[in-house]
């Protein structure tokens, strides 16, 4: 059976020895294009609503 007591120092001790990676820039610049494409379909989901609804017969 796992001691429990003992865990939250073996995770401050795992996290003690944890080595600090490098993120590529291609990562960097993989989040960058989602961003931008989540932008784009957001903003094109916005005209297209916005569209739709000028061409709406008007309420009245």
């Amino acid at each position: 059976m796992v001691d429990l007591t003992s865990a939250p120092t073996l995770l401050a001790a795992a996290a003690a020895q944890a080595e600090k990676t490098e993120r590529s820039p291609l990562l960097y610049a993989w989040w960058a294009l989602n961003l931008a494409v989540l932008i784009a379909v957001g903003y094109g989901t916005h005209q297209l609503v916005k569209t739709w609804r000028a061409k709406r017969r008007p309420r009245g």
